[in-house]
């Protein structure tokens, strides 16, 4: 999956680690309660709490309410 941030950058994610990644360093001003949902499974992936193919509709969930998927 492909998002684009910054100044019309895509970045690849692969999974949960760069998702964070991509939430915490680089994500827009726009952090709603898709945003937080998202973020916290990213961390519960890592720690193995959750798996991590389950997270992926949160993330995509996130990245629409902030306008960052790339076609």
């Amino acid at each position: 999956m492909k998002v684009q941030l910054g100044y019309g950058n895509q970045i690849s994610i692969d999974g949960p680690q760069s998702a964070l990644n991509a939430m915490t360093q680089r994500w827009p001003a726009t952090r709603g309660e898709r945003y937080e949902r998202a973020r916290n499974l990213c961390m519960a992936a890592l720690g193995r709490r959750v798996a991590a193919e389950s997270i992926r509709d949160d993330f995509v969930a996130a990245c629409a309410e902030a306008g960052v998927l790339a076609d």
